[in-house]
């Protein structure tokens, strides 16, 4: 079942609550994330069923060119928009789709980022000639 504006608007409300940065005076930009990423997803679905990237365009004097198949601006759009909406909501990917707590690569990148900078360790050589 495909997700509607009202899905995408459901989990981006849920989203701010949860990070601590909703407001009801954000709905004009959570609706127009939603918008875009409803837009984003249906033309993820598009291209998914694509044979080919390219149409054939005919020209007004007859002559026959390729060109892009018209999807894939709107999908640029619309990527555009979810990340000017989620930069304006100040919300992250992972804030905005969760994180899954069993990825490795999620684990890892916490654990570096978690770890900090310490202090090295220097071996300084022995200079003592009885040692």
């Amino acid at each position: 079942m495909e997700k509607k504006v009202s899905d995408y608007k459901a989990d981006i409300i849920k989203a701010l609550k949860a990070a601590g940065k909703y407001s009801k005076s954000l709905d004009i930009q959570v609706i127009s994330l939603a918008g875009a990423l409803c837009t984003l997803n249906k033309a993820n679905d598009e291209i998914d069923g694509l044979d080919s990237v390219t149409i054939s365009v005919t020209s007004r004097y007859g002559n026959e060119t390729l060109a892009p198949h018209p999807v894939f601006k709107i999908q640029k759009d619309a990527q555009d928009s979810v990340t000017r909406q989620m930069k304006a909501l100040g919300l992250t990917a992972e804030e905005l789709t969760g994180t899954d707590e069993d990825d490795p690569l999620i684990d890892l990148t916490k654990k570096v980022k978690n770890s900090g900078r310490k202090k090295p360790n220097i071996i300084k050589r022995n200079t003592d000639p009885t040692a």
